[in-house]
């Protein structure tokens, strides 16, 4: 039994550990673990190991057939103990634009009470967080109320496409009272935030060829453009502002469950703040915050990630391309299946009269949430009003993609509890950051989710 002088001893005990944090997070960030360039996947592995048998974890890395290590941690207290789960990645997003950096990515800055760094946000800093929130229970109650599984991947930015077949060799490792995904934001007032889930994911290229080499240009009156050709494609695909126009495309997703509704309409995040992080000229969703939000939540999105054809070099030369290409994602909700979803999309040119438009599959996540009601996500709920006195904004699901339909297909509830990041903080763009304050509260949440598991 924790007792509520431990409590309090606890939090106190991560707070003047705070600086630790912040050594220990910088070394981790330093290793450029860039999964799309196949990047220091040993040395990500490594460091992560380093961060969580300082902590006294039993750490191995497990190989992936094809793919990096994932790393497990252990924390087994008592074979009787249920066991809970903190997936994180120890992979980060590629740095481009590297020239709209202000520091560089890979070395750690302090500016404003804030951290800068490739992966401070998504997801090292949540790693390291965590695993202090571990040490300082077992440092002050002398043992967990649970037994932990830290579970880090290393490609989940490139969409772990070695996953699958590392989780029907290893089922028991996604088995637990519940698993935690990554963590959700804060607002820029500094309110929490809960996820139940995540919106899917499928990944593509798309390429056309409309002859075997670039003519001059003037060409172009009797042979066609491959970027024209392509173009008149995507704008197939969807609505000037976003509606997706493959028939059959939101088949199976159920309707927005009116509790939910209740939680986004008490919710206190607005997408509206995106013009001031991001320099966003239009939002989408409507003239009120519950429109915008909604939308956020339940809408769906066909992606441009990047669209090239060719010259885009110095200067200028008049060419009538061959080849173009565009890489798309569509971010999907429960009820729709990737694979699916492809296979429509495929359809959908093919109707159009685009066969010749080649579509490559690079990845997916499938969507997946869990009940409020379940016991991992209770005892978030308990640990941040204990640490923030207030209630967190609540969401079905992320925004975005994540390895949570893994862990829900076993049974095991998979929610995102509130982490060190916060909705500015830029992850996957130029100046990625935390803020010290939300991490050190992060930290705190974490140690009172799982003391609040106490009794499960």
């Amino acid at each position: 039994m924790i007792e509520p002088d431990e409590r309090t001893k606890i939090y106190s005990t991560l707070d003047t550990r705070f600086e630790d944090f912040v050594t220990i997070l910088s070394d981790y960030l330093r290793v450029p673990t860039i999964s799309a360039h196949g990047a220091k996947f040993q040395e990500g592995a490594e460091a992560t190991k380093k961060v969580l048998e300082a902590i006294g974890a039993d750490v191995r890395l497990v190989p992936e057939e094809g793919g990096p290590p994932v790393v497990i941690g252990e924390v087994e207290e008592d074979p009787t103990l249920p066991w809970v789960i903190l997936y994180n990645h120890y992979d980060v997003q590629p740095v481009d634009p590297l020239d709209e950096w202000r520091s560089d990515p890979f070395d750690p800055v302090i500016r404003d009470g804030k951290l800068y760094a490739r992966g401070a946000a998504d997801t090292k800093g949540n790693t390291v967080a965590q695993a202090l929130a571990v040490q300082a229970i077992r440092d002050v109650a002398g043992r967990l109320p649970v037994n932990v599984r830290f579970f880090v991947d290393g490609e989940e930015e490139s969409g772990s496409p070695h996953l699958l077949p590392f989780a029907e060799d290893h089922p028991d490792l996604f088995r637990g009272l519940g698993a935690t995904i990554e963590a959700a934001a804060h607002t820029r007032e500094g309110k929490p935030s809960l996820s139940l889930g995540s919106k899917g994911i499928l990944s593509v290229e798309l390429e056309v060829r409309t002859s075997a080499v670039d003519q001059h240009s003037s060409l172009a009156t009797v042979i066609p453009n491959a970027a024209w050709r392509l173009i008149a494609a995507l704008r197939s695909l969807r609505s000037e502002r976003g509606r997706i126009l493959i028939d059959g495309f939101l088949d199976g997703v159920p309707p927005p469950d009116p509790g939910m509704l209740r939680y986004l309409r008490r919710n206190t995040a607005d997408p509206i703040a995106y013009k001031e992080d991001y320099g966003a000229r239009e939002i989408y969703g409507g003239k009120t915050r519950y429109a915008r939000i909604k939308q956020a939540t339940y809408g769906t999105t066909c992606t441009i990630d990047g669209i090239w054809s060719g010259y885009t070099g110095a200067g200028h030369k008049t060419v009538n391309p061959a080849v173009a290409h565009a890489k798309l994602d569509f971010r999907l909700l429960p009820g729709q299946r990737p694979d699916a979803i492809f296979d429509l999309l495929v359809a959908h040119l093919r109707t159009k009269g685009f066969s010749d438009v080649k579509v490559e599959k690079h990845s997916v996540f499938e969507p997946a949430a869990s009940a409020i009601s379940e016991r991992l996500p209770q005892a978030i709920l308990a640990a941040t009003r204990e640490v923030y006195g207030t209630e967190p904004n609540v969401f079905p699901w992320s925004y975005g993609s994540s390895t949570t339909w893994y862990f829900t297909r076993m049974g095991t509830p998979a929610p995102h509890p509130p982490g060190v990041g916060y909705q500015g903080s830029r992850a996957h763009a130029p100046n990625e950051q935390i803020r010290l304050d939300d991490a050190r509260r992060a930290m705190k949440v974490a140690a009172g989710m799982l003391m609040a598991l106490e009794h499960s």
